[in-house]
């Protein structure tokens, strides 16, 4: 899913930027300084979109794998589910460019495209829909001297010019749904609990 999603977002950033040859391409930006005799893989002279964390929304982790829903009709329906995980990722959008100066104007870019355009939907991005998500959000992520040296050093290149976005929330699903019922009386009154359910 990730790797749709990141497809889809960079044809739109080549559409903006508009070079006859496309400029951004998803790829391990650690590998800038390597040789590679597949195309595929060669991330020179080109502005290389990567992915450098993955991690869970902590405010969404507490969704109960039994829960209520509404069905096709709109009444509720109990069902049981693990629970969708939310991710954010962290996509660091590096310049390898052989000219500079061109690699500044390429960032620059990339920063004026989530600018005009920062949430994503089905309606803009049918991709969205497919993958059952109503919406993604670009963030620009700022980082300290500190942790931007700490990231360049776990990829050991040198340092290019770059930009963080976090995207979220990708929603990672794939559980089945299994009908259950719902409770409708939890007796007290007796030495032993009673729970009543339908389906």
């Amino acid at each position: 899913m990730i790797d749709q999603i990141l497809s889809a977002i960079t044809a739109k950033l080549n559409t903006y930027i508009g070079t006859l040859e496309p400029d951004v391409m998803v790829g391990n930006i650690a590998f800038a300084d390597a040789f590679h005799d597949n195309s595929s893989q060669n991330v020179n002279d080109k502005i290389v979109a990567s992915i450098i964390n993955i991690e869970q929304e902590e405010t969404l982790r507490n969704i109960p794998f039994r829960r209520v829903v509404r069905n096709a009709q709109g009444l509720p329906q109990a069902v049981e589910q693990e629970p969708e995980i939310h991710l954010n990722v962290y996509v660091l959008f590096g310049a390898n460019k052989n000219n500079y100066n061109t690699g500044l104007q390429r960032i620059s870019q990339v920063v004026a495209f989530f600018q005009r355009q920062y949430v994503f939907t089905p309606a803009d991005t049918p991709l969205l829909a497919t993958l059952k998500l109503s919406k993604l959000i670009f963030e620009l992520y700022s980082t300290n001297f500190q942790e931007l040296n700490q990231i360049w050093s776990v990829m050991g290149g040198k340092y290019i010019p770059s930009v963080i976005y976090k995207m979220r929330l990708a929603i990672i699903q794939d559980a089945p749904i299994l009908e259950t019922g719902i409770i409708e009386e939890i007796n007290l009154n007796t030495s032993r609990l009673s729970i009543n359910t339908s389906v």
